[in-house]
């Protein structure tokens, strides 16, 4: 392969996608760098630590953010590790094969092991279709693996919710075993954010309710009349918006 071919292309269709911004040419060339020393062979393992050093990516939110948008763009395909003594493995795409203009081409990837690396040929399908396309065959391919929590905070913070909720949601079903229900097993962990997203008040309301209740439990007199006068209980703040009052 002619890598300084397959550079040129690569950012010739960096430049023809709009999307595509310094945070993505960084953490790519960091990505390439790493292949450069694997001798260009795939699949490469990365750490996060590392390629965030490498790419100048100072968030985790940032870099896993900008890392999933790379595979989605067609420029790499990323296999993340739910391990933490594995690294993540990537699958560098190659772009050398490409004859016409590539400000107008339309690529999308394919399944071709040559040498141990993967080809691209152009196609009538943009990169995001062919991507998303991707993307959704292989969900629906793959068993349920259980999300890292920098995937759930991401995917909280896009529908305007706190870290400290991604958190509670990660930790509830975690520990259940990520059964939904508590009977049965998971298949679509985003659906079950968005549930847990609209029950946000439920939940509140219960735990005001238990607390009014603890309270009324421990006022009681043996003969059951009350020992003090009840006080209202405020309601617990808000877990989108901390500007409320207590």
């Amino acid at each position: 392969m002619n890598y300084i071919k397959h550079q040129n292309h690569v950012f010739a269709l960096m430049d023809a996608n709009a999307k595509i911004k310094p945070l993505h040419i960084s953490l790519y060339l960091a990505l390439f760098r790493i292949w450069n020393r694997n001798r260009f062979v795939n699949p490469i393992t990365i750490t996060r630590l590392e390629m965030m050093q490498m790419s100048k990516i100072g968030s985790p939110n940032t870099y896993s953010k900008i890392l999933k948008e790379l595979q989605l763009y067609g420029f790499i395909r990323y296999h993340p590790s739910f391990d933490a003594r594995l690294g993540s493995k990537v699958d560098m795409y190659t772009f050398d094969t490409g004859t016409c203009t590539l400000a107008v081409s339309k690529v999308i990837p394919f399944n071709k092991h040559i040498n141990n690396t993967l080809s691209i040929k152009e196609n009538e399908v943009s990169i995001s279709d062919g991507a998303e396309q991707k993307e959704n065959t292989d969900m629906k391919k793959q068993p349920f693996t259980p999300p890292p929590l920098e995937h759930i905070k991401i995917y909280f913070q896009q529908k305007a919710q706190s870290d400290s909720e991604a958190e509670r949601f990660f930790n509830h079903y975690e520990s259940n075993g990520w059964l939904v229900g508590g009977k049965s097993p998971m298949k679509d962990w985003k659906a079950s954010a968005r549930n847990w997203i609209l029950n946000i008040q439920k939940f509140a309301t219960k735990a005001k309710e238990v607390a009014q209740q603890r309270f009324l439990n421990q006022n009681k007199n043996p003969n059951g009349t009350q020992k003090a006068k009840l006080r209202p209980i405020s309601p617990p703040p808000s877990s989108n918006n901390y500007d409320d009052p207590l």
